[in-house]
């Protein structure tokens, strides 16, 4: 599978609407329906099984002036492509974190580009079934009033959502580096710990924030919503919330090499 999403989106929604669906063959009604979110992107527009069929999409995209992310299914981010935090200590130019496993990772903070932000939505369902006795009058006649009940079984399928609070930060050329509220452990907080983990936790994300102030930070995968309308309406945020996560990213990467870009400007050819 191949994951096409666009990006940068200017405030003229009815022209890219035009051109969104010219490029995939859809109604003007339906485009402008998936452009009309908050911001500029990024948004997954199409997925193809075949990749020159994706790549055709993209440079028609790109042609018609929407920037394009292709994600490959092999790209989308999992728990077991990230560094899990479970211990963590703060230094005054980098910190450090230690995985479940042992592993101890060191980093600048200054070389953080991304903060993703979001609640991890995870459903289960489990099946339920109920058994109980009925009054049943034809089997009381049938049988002179000696059985007046009958069995009856009635099966449900019962669906529950479990929700995580998290923050991923993105360094190049390395691991994401996962901090999920229910896996970490505060003691290296000293004084400042807190009586609860939610606290803990937004006070560490608050002080990340601040040290890694090159950072971009986003935190629209805290909203729903937000997260349906990133994916559209061809991924469930549920199961596909990792695609989600990966796409937010690209588009932070993104945003930051176009910010640290030198321009014409200010760029000066070797002599």
């Amino acid at each position: 599978m191949f994951v096409i999403a666009i990006d940068n989106l200017e405030e003229d929604r009815e022209s890219l609407a035009r051109s969104l669906a010219s490029v995939l063959d859809m109604s003007l009604y339906d485009a402008l329906v998936r452009l009309r979110i908050p911001g500029t992107g990024p948004l997954v527009i199409s997925s193809q099984r075949d990749e020159a069929a994706a790549k055709e999409i993209s440079d028609k995209l790109e042609a018609a002036g929407f920037r394009t992310y292709m994600v490959n299914e092999d790209e989308i981010e999992s728990d077991e492509k990230r560094a899990i935090v479970h211990k963590f200590s703060l230094a005054e130019s980098a910190f450090k974190i230690e995985t479940k496993t042992g592993k101890t990772v060191t980093t600048d903070y200054k070389i953080v580009y991304g903060i993703v932000r979001g609640i991890r939505i995870a459903q289960t369902t489990k099946t339920e079934t109920t058994k109980e006795r009925k009054l049943a009058l034809g089997r009381a006649l049938m049988t002179g009033g000696l059985v007046v009940t009958k069995a009856s079984r009635t099966t449900l399928d019962l669906t529950a959502e479990e929700r995580e609070g998290f923050f991923q930060l993105y360094t190049a050329g390395r691991q994401p580096i996962l901090f999920l509220e229910s896996a970490l452990i505060f003691d290296s907080t000293g004084l400042a710990l807190q009586l609860t983990r939610t606290a803990n936790f937004a006070n560490l994300l608050s002080e990340m924030k601040r040290r890694c102030a090159a950072a971009v930070y986003d935190e629209r995968l805290v909203n729903k919503a937000a997260q349906y309308q990133l994916l559209g309406p061809t991924f469930d945020p549920p199961r596909h919330f990792d695609l989600a996560v990966t796409v937010l990213a690209r588009s932070l990467r993104s945003s930051q090499l176009r910010k640290n870009r030198p321009t014409s400007a200010s760029f000066k050819a070797p002599k």
